[in-house]
């Protein structure tokens, strides 16, 4: 088995297609279709089978195509490391990060990156921070953004910023003074609309809950930050989210925001790489420029 026969399977298979797969290839179907079927000699199991409308992967086929894209994808950042020994890194960097920090980092940090790595791509991944957490320890993401992570051996971990979380009402309706920061214990006379567990927020919000001997009053469990602020702004109750969610919608005018105080609530955000592979030249660059668009932070990775 080589790289070449690994990479012919699992363009086949991604396209369904020996006629596509070759085409994108560029290589003949015969050529193709010669080393597929010695892998499959090879290893002594049949990768694919026909239907009528084309090729679909058997069992074991589905087994190998995880493994193989693995192999070809480790085999690239051995090339993208080696590369990245030179003057200007190079390679492909994937980031992951939290919807409300991706449209902060977007314009700055990606103008940026291109101009600082000609030579070099970006990736910018969306995602629930607890989503993050599980790319990371599967190696799907080169760099993580996200909030609260729980410790791990296989992981290292550095903070960005902390944010404060505020509690936000529809201003036409809230019995609040404009200004006035509420005390914890005070949350229970509020009908909340929080993100279902275990998103970070709701699992601290919780937590201190528990602590004050309160049951917050909790009507809706709404995922996503506009929703939850719509919904808020129709209404349908109050929230609890960073202060700086109000400054990234259209909602500014209706909605009141008041701090919570006793105990103030902080999220923080930080950044994470896996331990489990090496730290590429460009990886290290790229946080470099994320500390810079989010806020301070200690050195996560050494040189």
């Amino acid at each position: 088995m080589d790289l070449k026969q690994l990479e012919y399977f699992v363009r086949v298979a991604e396209t369904g297609s020996f006629t596509r797969a070759a085409t994108l290839l560029h290589v003949a179907q015969p050529a193709l279709s010669k080393q597929v079927r010695r892998l499959e000699v090879e290893l002594r199991q049949t990768l694919f089978t026909r239907n009528g409308r084309g090729i679909i992967l058997t069992h074991e086929g589905s087994l190998l195509l995880l493994h193989a894209k693995g192999i070809i994808e480790q085999v690239a950042r051995a090339r993208d490391a080696l590369d990245s020994a030179k003057d200007f890194p190079v390679g492909k960097v994937v980031i992951a990060t939290p919807q409300i920090t991706g449209k902060a980092l977007s314009a700055g940090l990606v103008t940026t990156f291109r101009e600082r790595f000609p030579r070099a791509s970006l990736e910018i991944i969306e995602g629930k921070s607890r989503f993050i957490h599980e790319w990371l320890l599967m190696g799907r993401i080169d760099i993580g953004i996200l909030y609260d992570p729980p410790a791990s051996p296989l992981l290292e971990i550095a903070p960005l910023m902390n944010h404060d979380l505020s509690l936000f009402s529809l201003a036409s309706r809230t019995k609040l003074a404009h200004g006035k920061p509420v005390p914890f214990r005070e949350l229970d006379r509020f009908p909340l609309i929080l993100p279902s567990p275990p998103h970070t927020i709701r699992t601290l919000v919780e937590t201190e809950a528990a602590k004050a001997g309160i049951q917050l009053n909790v009507v809706m469990q709404i995922d996503g930050a506009s929703f939850i602020l719509e919904l808020v702004q129709l209404g349908h109750g109050c929230t609890i989210l960073p202060g700086f969610s109000l400054q990234r919608t259209g909602f500014s005018r209706r909605l009141q925001l008041n701090d919570i105080v006793s105990p103030r609530l902080k999220r923080s955000l930080k950044v994470a790489v896996s331990l489990q592979r090496p730290v590429t030249r460009l990886a290290r660059e790229t946080i470099k420029l994320i500390r810079q668009f989010l806020g301070p932070g200690s050195d996560i990775v050494g040189h």
